[in-house]
């Protein structure tokens, strides 16, 4: 069974193609997106990029004139975490035909099994999402602490072991302190 690589290596370039432009059509609309929030008392609309930068704060009412300087930062944050969710969950919705490229690339080449780089490649928008990665920090985190944990019980136990050495000197030292009852002479 002879292998056809002319028709593998055809079929996954036309795969390539299309998914090439499929992609530049994302980026630019992504390019081009916004996302906007009102705040639920109807004072300040928010409109965000597809970055989550703010492209445009617009106040309705006068009522954050008479706020305290927390209560309207915590309303602005508010409306800016909201919108830049909002924008988050479309960048994801353009980004969810992209998933699995590499799989469907592997199945059309025949290498299917073999590691997907893609996933590497798509994580930095993928990661715009709220609640991306939030398992993999939580179990990175963990980790990070059980390390912290380990080297703190190692450094209590190396200090035990230096305490205990210095204790056993000391002993060792004060029985060549202790007093005999003689007195010497002292010539002066």
């Amino acid at each position: 069974m002879a292998i056809d690589f002319d028709g593998i290596l055809k079929d996954a370039m036309s795969a390539l193609h299309d998914q090439r432009d499929r992609m530049l059509a994302a980026k630019r609309e992504l390019d081009a997106a916004t996302a906007s929030v009102t705040s639920k008392d109807r004072m300040v609309s928010v409109t965000v990029g597809p970055q989550g930068q703010v492209v445009s704060m617009t106040f309705h009412t006068k009522a954050y004139q008479s706020m305290a300087p927390a209560e309207l930062a915590a309303a602005l944050i508010a409306v800016l975490n909201e919108a830049r969710a909002k924008m988050g969950s479309h960048v994801i919705e353009h980004i969810k035909g992209f998933q699995d490229f590499g799989g469907h690339l592997r199945s059309v080449t025949g290498l299917a099994g073999t590691p997907d780089d893609m996933d590497e490649l798509l994580k930095p928008l993928r990661a715009m999402a709220p609640s991306f990665g939030l398992e993999e920090a939580q179990e990175e985190a963990k980790a990070a602490r059980q390390q912290e944990f380990a080297a703190e019980e190692e450094a209590a136990a190396r200090r035990a072991s230096e305490q205990a050495a210095k204790q056993e000197e000391f002993a060792t030292q004060a029985e060549s302190r202790i007093p005999t009852g003689k007195q010497e002479e002292f010539s002066g």
